[in-house]
Order: structure tokens, then C-alpha cells, then sequence
């Protein structure tokens, strides 16, 4: 004796279509509002670079097509990353292509190849960022130095920038960007970027640095006295003059302040300078130079020695 189940009756059959219907209507329906909120939201706006910037802020002024972007992400355990993003802007004859590239690093542990990697960060003729933070800028580049819980093994994180472009109408490579090539927005970006590296760290718990202009004096302060540094030669004491009182010729200024200068050597065959000389008494930036020299002299042919120490800038 067999057994089969009842078969259902027409209009069951056009109960169950219907019920079905209605679901895959409902979740096609829930589908297309989670897809709208997602769009329409500032959550979803897409980021760059560890989330430091969306699609409309940072370095996007002008939108910007043609998109690309190259990232690792910081984190806790991993407490280093880079971002690189390029895209195209302008139309015709203003057209041009950018490239940003973010990194977050202690750098070489050795002596040799820190001292090398050392001499890139400062190789754009700096500018101390103002409110005594802890980095400097040059036009299209800069780096800044993490607060002293975030080093690595005992040396400082660094976050590097560097932004250049292409035009359209010599096809050269140029520090920055089309519109604006200023230290201070390059250090706007260096700021955001660097917060946005603790906090995908965790490794500060110490307010988000904020990038200050400098106040407007009262007064206007006194001339300062040239009369030993002509313009445009350097002013850190010792290398503005040979040992016979006479200004050295090839030796040009670059960024000045009263704990920052740097100066530069011109001759090399690129036409890049043959010497860099950095001054510097902000400590967070001296402790990049820890471990340097030792008790040696610090450069083949130099007669002094020295000692480099963060606590005493």
C-alpha cells in the first residue's frame, strides 16, 4: 500500500506564488533602501589614506576623476602603513595628474641607513610647523614626529608626506599641487593624516594636534640685526663664514626660526645641493637623530665630535 501526500488545490498553489512574490518583492525593496542609505550618508562617503580624508576634504579641492588608491592600513600590532592615491584634474590645457604619498615609519634601525633615511626628510629646505609641533614642511612635502608613546623600539614614528604633479603642458614633475603649493597646506594635511595614524594606532591617548597659525603680534617686532648674515646666506652659527672671517659664497638660507634652520651647499652635479646643514631644538625632532653619531666624528673628515641627545634640545 503506497502513500502520497495531497496535492494542493489550485488556489493554494496561488497563495504560495503570491507569498513568494511578496517576499522576494519586500527583500528587493529592503535591498534598494540599505543600497540608498549607504550613498546618501556621510558614513559611507568613501576614505583615503587610514580614513584621514573623504572624497570632498583634504586634498580633493577640485573633485578630481580617475581615482586610484594604494593603501596599508596602520594598526596596534602593526603600528606602520602607507597610502598612495593619484588622480586626474583640470581640462585641457590646465590638466594634470597627482600623486600623494603617505607613509608612517620609524625608519632604518642601522646607523648607515638611518642616517640616509634621516638626510631624505630633510632634503626639501624645511619649515618649522608652527605652534612648536614636531615637524616641518617644505613645498609639496613634509613629515611629523609622533608623541614619544608611540615609538617603536625605541624610535620615534614618523609620518611622511609627499605630494607632486604632471601638467599637461611640459610633462615635468612638480613639487605640490596646481593651485596651491604652500608649506602650510601641505602641513594641514601632514596634521590630519598624523592624527588619524594614533588613532588607528592607539598609541596616544593625548588631544588630536591642531595646526595653529601663529598669533598676530601686538607690535611689530624689531628689525632683526642682518648686518653678520647678509640675505641669503646661512645663519646657523660657524657655517656662515669661512675661518677667516670671509662669508661663504656658495652657501645659500633655507627655512629659519628660532629652533629650526636649515642651510644648504650648492654645487652638487644634479643640481642638488652638495651639503645640508639642519639646526634644531624641538626634542622630538632631535630624538630622530638618536644613535647617529656615537662617540665618533659625524662625517668622514670632520675633526669634532659630538653628542646628539633629545632631553637637552
Amino acid at each position: 500500500m503506497s502513500y502520497s501526500p495531497p496535492r494542493p488545490t489550485g488556489q493554494a498553489e496561488r497563495k504560495v506564488r503570491v507569498l513568494t512574490g511578496l517576499l522576494a518583492v519586500a527583500a528587493l525593496v529592503a535591498a534598494l533602501v540599505a543600497l540608498w542609505q549607504t550613498q546618501s550618508t556621510p558614513l559611507a562617503r568613501r576614505t583615503y589614506c587610514w580614513g584621514a580624508w573623504t572624497e570632498g576634504s583634504g586634498p580633493f579641492r577640485d573633485g578630481g576623476r580617475e581615482r586610484a588608491a594604494e593603501e596599508s592600513v596602520p594598526t596596534r600590532e602593526r603600528p606602520r602603513g602607507h597610502c598612495v592615491l593619484s588622480w586626474r584634474g583640470g581640462r585641457g590645457a590646465g590638466a594634470y595628474e597627482q600623486r600623494i604619498e603617505v607613509r608612517l615609519g620609524t625608519g632604518p634601525r642601522d646607523a648607515e641607513g638611518r642616517r640616509d633615511w634621516v638626510g631624505g626628510l630633510f632634503a626639501g629646505g624645511d619649515r618649522a610647523l608652527p605652534g612648536l609641533l614636531p615637524g616641518f614642511t617644505a613645498d609639496g612635502s613634509g613629515a611629523l614626529v609622533l608623541p614619544e608613546s608611540c615609538d617603536v623600539g625605541g624610535r620615534p614614528s614618523v609620518v611622511t608626506l609627499t605630494s607632486s604633479f604632471t601638467d599637461a603642458a611640459d610633462r615635468g614633475s612638480h613639487p605640490g599641487f596646481p593651485d596651491d603649493s604652500s608649506p602650510s597646506r601641505t602641513g594641514e594635511l601632514l596634521v590630519r593624516v598624523a592624527n588619524r595614524a594614533t588613532e588607528a594606532t592607539r598609541c596616544s591617548s593625548a588631544p588630536s594636534l591642531r595646526l595653529r597659525p601663529e598669533p598676530p603680534l601686538s607690535s611689530p617686532p624689531p628689525a632683526p640685526d642682518t648686518s653678520d648674515t647678509p640675505a641669503g646666506r646661512c645663519a646657523i652659527p660657524g657655517l656662515g663664514e669661512d675661518a677667516a672671517g670671509e662669508h661663504l659664497t656658495d652657501t645659500v638660507g633655507g627655512g629659519a626660526g628660532d629652533d629650526l634652520q636649515s642651510c644648504a651647499v650648492s654645487g652638487g652635479d644634479d643640481g642638488r645641493p652638495a651639503a645640508r646643514f639642519t639646526m634644531v631644538g624641538r626634542p622630538r625632532i632631535v630624538a630622530l637623530f638618536d644613535g647617529l653619531t656615537g662617540a665618533s666624528a659625524p662625517a668622514p673628515g670632520w675633526r669634532g665630535r659630538g653628542r646628539i641627545d633629545a632631553a637637552g634640545a
